[in-house]
């Protein structure tokens, strides 16, 4: 079975090669930029857009332009592949996937790719964890994966060949910069061999109070911004306001906000990983209930004409959701299943609740269209009896004094095998 899988490390360069990095991730964010507005001006002018195609000769009258003769200096396999994501991004924007493609920044967009595995040296006798590219030469990288840096056991030294960057077969290398440095990430066409699976079958319900709950019984908590994050996230921002634009007090008042954000996002995504890891192991079968996250974190602002109500505590609500990742959670499952073949049974499924009501429906107008259409018996609630219902965002006293959930910023851990499955039995601390 063939997948794609993407190896990163970090990089080790000299100041030469970080100026020139920055050099062709500069040229590369010109060339997207000014192909964006040309795009934008074309269609006012003509009404009809400029593809990849055409993009390609306005790269080449470009590079031999006045004032732009430091293009050159730059791979053109680089400055073409800026073109391309430009192209992928009104693509994504025509089919509702994303929005209205944005300028790139500096400092916030810094990147490029060799598309060309045969202009890539990797993986050479002489040349322990390093990668040649184009008018870089050999870059020096920290190897992050153990098993592919160290020697396993039970191969002699004779039959190993070196450390390896990655496996299976090389696509593309990207150079991107982050907050601490700068990062090589190999795309690669890996072929993997799953062990059976379990047969086990298991329902997900995500939630806020606990991030992840199993029919199991199991409950597990994501770290999240405590309201210290959020006072040293909001006094760092604060520092960055008060330097003058364009000034080095400025730029390292960014580097530290920028490492901070980083530490946070890692903390998160570390977890993530090692939690959907899990449960792609242990089971089968993951059934995820079927939630419409964008109409659920829709801000209640309404209009001018129609103001919307209860805004600041739906604004809270929704930076509750986003902060517990419940769309990159069940991406990570669809992806991880799908490495599992379908004769072991895994695979990734997503239901719907069958009294949920359509999104922009109220619920007297969803319980009208089911008494109409023989769903409910005439006289019967619009709703179960036994459903707390709340006049605000906010709990109500009786939910807050219930402890079957426990706190936001409290670490939860799965159950025991042996464990009873009533919510009120105390769970472990989880170790992130």
């Amino acid at each position: 079975m063939l997948v794609h899988r993407a190896y990163r490390h970090k990089l080790a360069l000299s100041p030469a090669q970080e100026l020139l990095c920055r050099q062709i991730a500069g040229c590369c964010r010109l060339i997207y930029n000014a192909g964006l507005e040309q795009r934008k001006l074309g269609y006012a002018a003509t009404g009809r857009g400029i593809g990849y195609t055409a993009h390609t000769y306005h790269l080449k009258e470009a590079k031999a332009a006045a004032g732009f003769a430091f293009l050159r200096d730059a791979p053109a396999h680089c400055l073409q592949q800026a073109l391309r994501d430009l192209a992928d991004a009104f693509e994504r924007f025509f089919t509702g996937q994303n929005r209205y493609p944005q300028p790139r920044r500096r400092g916030e967009n810094d990147g490029f790719r060799f598309p060309d595995p045969k202009q890539i040296g990797v993986h050479e006798a002489a040349r322990d964890n390093q990668v040649r590219l184009p008018k870089l030469g050999w870059l020096s990288e920290r190897n992050a994966y153990p098993r592919l840096a160290k020697r396993p056991r039970g191969v002699t030294p004779q039959e190993w060949d070196g450390p390896r960057l990655f496996e299976g077969e090389l696509k593309s290398v990207t150079i991107k910069r982050e907050a601490d440095g700068w990062y090589a990430s190999f795309s690669c066409v890996v072929e993997v061999n799953p062990e059976p699976g379990t047969g086990e079958a298991v329902g997900i319900d995500r939630g806020i109070a606990n991030s992840v709950a199993l029919s199991t019984g199991e409950l597990y908590h994501l770290p999240v911004i405590s309201e210290r994050e959020w006072r040293t996230l909001g006094s760092l921002q604060t520092v960055v306001n008060r330097r003058q634009t364009g000034s080095r007090n400025r730029e390292k008042a960014l580097r530290r906000l920028s490492r901070c954000r980083q530490r946070l996002a890692r903390r998160k995504h570390d977890a993530l990983h090692k939690l959907t890891s899990e449960l792609a192991e242990r089971f089968s079968l993951v059934v995820v209930e079927g939630l419409q996250i964008a109409n659920m974190t829709a801000s209640a602002k309404g209009t001018a004409e129609q103001p919307g109500t209860n805004v600041t505590q739906k604004a809270g609500l929704n930076r509750a959701i986003l902060d517990q990742c419940w769309g990159e959670l069940e991406r990570q499952l669809g992806y991880k299943q799908a490495w599992r073949p379908a004769s072991c049974g895994k695979f990734h499924q997503t239901i719907h609740r069958e009294n949920a009501r359509p999104a922009g429906r109220s619920r007297r107008t969803a319980a009208r269209a089911k008494r109409s259409s023989g769903a409910w018996p005439a006289g019967t609630s619009s709703t179960p009896t036994s459903t707390p219902r709340t006049s605000s965002w906010r709990a109500s006293s009786a939910a807050k004094a219930h402890n079957s959930y426990p706190a936001v910023n409290r670490p939860v851990e799965r159950r025991g095998a042996g464990a009873p499955q009533g919510l009120e039995t105390p769970v472990k601390t989880r170790p992130w």
